[in-house]
């Protein structure tokens, strides 16, 4: 049935689901769907027959959590690609019938695998949380419950620390020759700002001496979105980045702080930070480790 919380002004499904196996029924009640029509289409993703609890692949289910959490076209991708690359042997099962020990041995191999590690965790996540919607919903024992993540290698954390010193970062610095990209990467060297909420950055957002930051872009078309930990602050930063700053702000005025009418393409980014690096001979790190560097 489907419902609405008037208190919340949002809509909420409830079913009920009857265990094939063990006879019981289980109440699952989803809330929070903004429109009737979300709730709907959620409504029709889950069945309440006997057949369907036993007979529905991991994929299937995968694509109900899908709709449950209202995952965006880029992440259903993402996740697909997840299940297609490192959970290949199991994802066309019968969710169902992939026991405990199926999915120790899958880690095991998972763990002696190529992948980065990091990698690895992420596809790892999401097979619990596929999982623990199926518990939820059908009151499936959770056989990835005790799925832990994987420890980074000594390599990978050694490659992780990698940051440079002022006299690196300026010696980088120099090899820049577009000063909006020297400001670009100024302010994330001496903010430790994430390279998405540079990028989101308006000229409105800088005051006084101060950074507001609220929101992050990654790219044109998925356009601003809220930080990564869906909180604003505020950093303060010294007059010379200040200057640098205001000079971009007097000369677009309105719009990207870098950019003006359109933000900065990440892509261009890494390819300009790539040649500095290597024209100026310092060693080679990610761009996010200037928020590292920062940080040190």
């Amino acid at each position: 049935m489907i419902g609405k919380d008037e208190s919340r002004g949002t809509w909420y499904v409830q079913v009920k689901v009857k265990d094939p196996l063990t006879g019981k029924w289980h109440v699952h009640k989803k809330r929070g769907f903004p429109t009737k029509r979300e709730a709907k289409q959620y409504e029709s993703s889950l069945s309440t027959s006997d057949e369907i609890p036993t007979s529905k692949t991991f994929l299937q289910i995968a694509h109900e959590w899908e709709i449950s959490i209202q995952s965006s076209p880029a992440s259903i991708r993402q996740h697909n690609e997840h299940f297609k690359l490192r959970f290949a042997d199991l994802k066309d099962r019968q969710l169902r019938s992939i026991t405990r020990s199926d999915l120790i041995l899958w880690r095991n191999e998972l763990s002696q695998s190529d992948f980065a590690t990091k990698t690895k965790n992420v596809t790892l996540t999401y097979v619990r949380a596929v999982f623990q919607y199926a518990a939820d919903v059908y009151g499936y024992p959770n056989p990835a419950r005790t799925l832990k993540n994987l420890k980074k290698t000594d390599s990978e954390v050694m490659h992780e620390m990698e940051v440079w010193t002022p006299e690196e970062f300026n010696t980088f610095l120099e090899c820049v020759g577009n000063p909006l990209y020297r400001a670009y990467f100024d302010a994330l060297y001496w903010t430790g700002m994430r390279r998405g909420e540079a990028i989101a950055l308006q000229c409105s957002d800088l005051s006084d001496g101060w950074i507001n930051i609220h929101a992050s872009q990654r790219d044109a078309v998925n356009g601003l979105k809220p930080t990564k930990t869906k909180a604003a602050r505020k950093i303060q930063i010294d007059d010379a980045l200040n200057d640098e700053l205001m000079a971009l702000k007097k000369a677009y005025k309105t719009g990207y702080l870098f950019g003006g009418e359109s933000a900065l393409s990440p892509t261009q980014i890494s390819r300009i930070f790539n040649a500095a690096i290597k024209q100026s001979g310092v060693k080679k790190i990610r761009l996010h480790d200037l928020r590292h560097s920062h940080a040190t």
